[in-house]
């Protein structure tokens, strides 16, 4: 009888610890909700993750930018060279290549004629550009020879009191 005692009160025991503890239900939700936890957390990270990279591609772009132009040859209105593309004998075939290139944002697009009248040896060059600098004019020169698909010349420009 007495041993009938103990072994009531350990099982009044063990269902009195059993029923203060959480029930299984609230079990399930108690880890759902660690789990959303630790999702959205997972979620801010990525989240700064990539707002950082796309914050670092933009940074490494804009310097990109900014060296090729650095590296662009840089036009000079007092400069004494020029790159010459094209020589023709027609003046509209010579305006016609100019408008092209005018349409591709190259400044200081111009046709000088040279020839003489009389002997109806006219050519009209066109030519892009003037530069402080020979080495300019060839970089561009190398840059528009490649993008047009053509040859190319640097000519020191002559200036007169009035240009």
């Amino acid at each position: 009888m007495k041993n009938l005692g103990i072994y009531t009160l350990f099982l009044a025991l063990i269902i009195v610890v059993q029923a203060c503890g959480p029930s299984e239900e609230e079990r399930r939700a108690a880890e759902q909700a660690r789990l959303d936890s630790l999702r959205q957390v997972e979620e801010q990270r990525i989240a700064q993750m990539m707002e950082a990279r796309e914050d670092s591609i933009a940074r490494a772009e804009e310097r990109q930018q900014i060296a090729e132009e650095e590296a662009k040859p840089q036009f000079a209105e007092d400069g004494t060279y020029a790159v010459q593309v094209g020589a023709f004998r027609s003046e509209t075939s010579a305006q016609n290549y100019k408008e092209e290139l005018t349409g591709r944002e190259y400044p200081h697009v111009y046709i000088v004629k040279v020839g003489e009248e009389e002997t109806g040896n006219i050519w009209f060059r066109l030519r892009v550009g003037f530069f402080a600098e020979k080495a300019e004019a060839e970089e561009l020169g190398k840059e528009l020879g490649t993008e047009l698909n053509t040859g190319y010349w640097v000519s020191k420009v002559e200036r007169s009191a009035g240009s």
